[in-house]
């Protein structure tokens, strides 16, 4: 697949929906955080410490608001609570580093949980919701994410397209890699008579293909072990939400899950400019 992704092969005009800004734009413009945060759930300042201690354990909550005359004041975060006493006394005041509105873009939130794994979303001049990195599990969250990683293996397809022979792929990859790539082709044909072998690698085969093109490593800027090492994150988080796990870091720590996608983003930015010189 080359350029016909991008441009029409008869009129030559871009194709809509197929640029990472439009992919963000779609998220920005539209989708927000108001679609996935969480009420946050609140004890009452004169409530007893081991009582609330034991509620949060019961309901699994890492954290949890404390409310006054109608009004939340506050939070507690369980590790930190003692038993002794009210929660009056332990009670955490909320930071403006840690306060969003509900409006904010879905693709923003990756960056600002990578802060202390939770924000609280401020609604009418009142703390009201929260959201925390479980949330990113969410079904529109997981849309985002696996958008973002399908266009980036598209791009992938159109720069092996671009610098190798693709009609010699079985001299790019092993034998046994090749002739599953083919099984794959034959199964998916059909009536398909565009899809191309190309179409059918696993993204392991387009690793080890560009891995050895010398001339897509220096035009990204990689190193050998960091496009290995980034592909290979890639790989898992598009697994995860491809086979629909209850996780989809389960195999990754935050950092490198925040890094990667931050990485497909520049990725795409990159590539963009460069297909359309």
């Amino acid at each position: 697949m080359g350029l016909q992704l991008w441009y029409s092969a008869t009129t030559g005009i871009r194709r809509k929906g197929t640029t990472f800004a439009e992919l963000q734009d779609i998220f920005i413009d539209n989708i927000t955080t108001k679609f996935i945060y969480e009420p946050l759930a609140c004890c009452q300042n004169d409530d007893f410490a081991i009582d609330v201690q034991n509620l949060m354990k019961e309901l699994d909550f890492d954290i949890l608001g404390v409310r006054k005359d109608d009004k939340t004041i506050g939070y507690l975060k369980r590790n930190d609570l003692t038993e002794k006493d009210l929660v009056e006394k332990q009670i955490l005041p909320f930071c403006i580093e840690n306060i969003i509105s509900d409006s904010t873009p879905m693709s923003e939130l990756l960056d600002l949980l990578s802060r202390n794994g939770y924000v609280f979303i401020l609604t009418k001049n009142e703390v009201t919701g929260i959201v925390t990195k479980a949330d990113i599990n969410k079904p529109i969250v997981r849309i985002y994410l696996f958008g973002l990683i399908s266009l980036y293996e598209l791009h992938l397809n159109y720069w092996i397209n671009k610098l190798e022979d693709i009609d010699n792929l079985d001299k790019l990859i092993s034998g046994n890699r090749f002739q599953l790539a083919q099984k794959i082709f034959r199964e998916r044909q059909g009536q398909n008579l565009d899809l191309t072998i190309l179409e059918c690698l696993q993204l392991c085969d387009k690793k080890e293909i560009l891995l050895r093109n010398k001339e897509f490593l220096g035009k990204f800027s990689y190193s050998k072990t960091r496009f290995k090492d980034f592909l290979e994150n890639a790989e898992k988080i598009r697994n995860e939400l491809a086979h629909s796990q209850s996780s989809i870091i389960a195999n990754l720590t935050w950092h490198s899950f925040t890094r990667t996608i931050n990485d497909t983003k520049q990725f795409l930015l990159k590539s963009e400019i460069e297909i359309i010189q």
